[in-house]
């Protein structure tokens, strides 16, 4: 038979196998989990991470189509002027030949007036002198007729010109003015969108600072020894027992 002696020493080194081995298999599991949870949590990070990068992407892509519009406007802005320009030379030059034309057409009513007058007097004059002076007169007539229907023509061709160019003028304006209030509300747009990502990136990453705080709190608490096993031996009340494990509950992230 074994000793009194010799039992005891068999139960303590099956004990401290024991222990030996839930230890063993509280540290695997607890790696195990540990790594588990980590995993997770970086899965999280990495995910929270590419929709941020999304969202400056999208963010982005809206500036640059922003600014697209923006050069698309400008260039429109050049040509408006251009054909504004245009369309001023062409009215000058129409009100040009205009008073040309309308000098000419004076000019001609006055002569063939004087013609008329010369016809009326005629009486008692040579008729060498009056055929002298009929056909002087007849000759700058024709002349005079052929310059009128030559600045005619080219009055015609000038106001055909002024009604093209105005009416390019009044296409290019609705355009561009259609083209401005779009860039407008696409540019607000993109300022709202880059603010809003801005922020949301911010209050996310805050969000994050906090969680980490506060997970490093509690687990520290966690772990330290309970506040109310020391209290209750020096004989301290419940309410003030419970005072540490109130502040813990009472910290708050934002989300």
């Amino acid at each position: 038979m074994t000793s009194l002696s010799e039992d005891r020493a068999t139960n303590s080194e099956n004990i401290f196998k024991e222990i030996q081995t839930e230890h063993m298999i509280y540290q695997i599991n607890s790696s195990a989990d540990a790594k588990k949870n980590a995993d997770k949590i970086k899965k999280n990070v990495e995910e929270i991470t590419k929709i941020m990068e999304n969202a400056r992407s999208i963010a982005y892509q809206k500036k640059i189509s922003t600014d697209k519009l923006k050069i698309e406007l400008s260039e429109k802005k050049d040509k408006m002027k251009m054909l504004q320009q245009e369309h001023e030379r062409a009215k000058k030059h129409s009100e040009l030949i205009s008073k040309k034309t309308s000098d000419l057409i004076a000019e001609t009513n006055k002569i063939e007036n004087t013609i008329e007058r010369i016809k009326e007097a005629a009486q008692g004059l040579d008729p060498k002198y009056i055929e002298q002076s009929q056909n002087n007169l007849a000759d700058s007539l024709v002349k005079i007729t052929l310059e009128t229907e030559k600045a005619q023509s080219d009055l015609n061709a000038a106001r055909k010109m002024e009604e093209i160019t105005y009416k390019k003028v009044q296409d290019i304006e609705m355009d561009f003015n259609k083209l401005e209030s779009h860039t407008i509300n696409k540019t607000n747009e993109t300022e709202r969108t880059i603010a809003n990502v801005s922020i949301t990136i911010e209050h996310i990453i805050k969000s994050y600072d906090e969680m980490a705080i506060v997970s490093k709190e509690l687990l520290k608490s966690a772990t330290s020894t309970p506040v109310k096993i020391e209290l209750e031996k020096e004989g301290i009340n419940e309410v003030e027992q419970n005072q540490p494990y109130q502040e813990i509950r009472d910290i708050k992230v934002a989300i």
